[in-house]
């Protein structure tokens, strides 16, 4: 049997050891710390947005900067790569319903064309049921953006 000193009961021990001040009166034991998911979500978030940027001076078009930021398709396997992964990314978090429903608001907030909408939402079905299927977070539109930036810059590579 090994023992876990974790696993003790501190005010038990300090009554045991007849420490002064009762059971109530014991300092009161801190939980073991959890890791902190929103600093690594800020982390990531942070990343991102440092990368979009890099990305978006990085752009060789004319009309950087300008709505809607991705015009066209690029073609290319970086690109497709890129799209496959986004397109994956919104079904895997929203369902097939969800991600035509995103691609179409990011169409109406000038992100993408809306023939590129349109292009995209034919792909949709082409990928398996979501794990998740949940409404998306502001968190996921902001990857969204960096992925189209990702996906521009694909096309402002080649």
């Amino acid at each position: 049997m090994s023992l876990n000193p974790r696993r003790y009961d501190v005010r038990e021990l300090r009554r045991l050891a007849g420490t002064r001040g009762g059971v109530d009166e014991a300092a009161r034991e801190r939980r073991p710390r959890r890791p902190n998911g929103s600093r690594a979500e800020q982390a990531a978030r942070s990343a991102a947005f440092t990368e979009l940027l890099r990305r978006q001076r990085g752009l060789r078009h004319d009309r950087d900067g300008e709505r809607p930021y991705l015009r066209t398709i690029p073609g290319g396997t970086a690109a497709e790569r890129e799209i496959g992964d986004w397109i994956g990314y919104l079904v895997d978090v929203g369902g097939h319903l969800r991600s035509r429903d995103a691609l179409s608001y990011y169409a109406e907030l000038g992100w993408i064309d809306p023939d590129v909408a349109a292009a995209l939402k034919r792909r949709i079905p082409g990928f398996d049921a979501p794990r998740y299927d949940r409404p998306f977070t502001p968190a996921d539109h902001r990857i969204s953006l960096v992925s189209i930036v990702r996906i521009v810059s694909c096309a402002s590579e080649q």
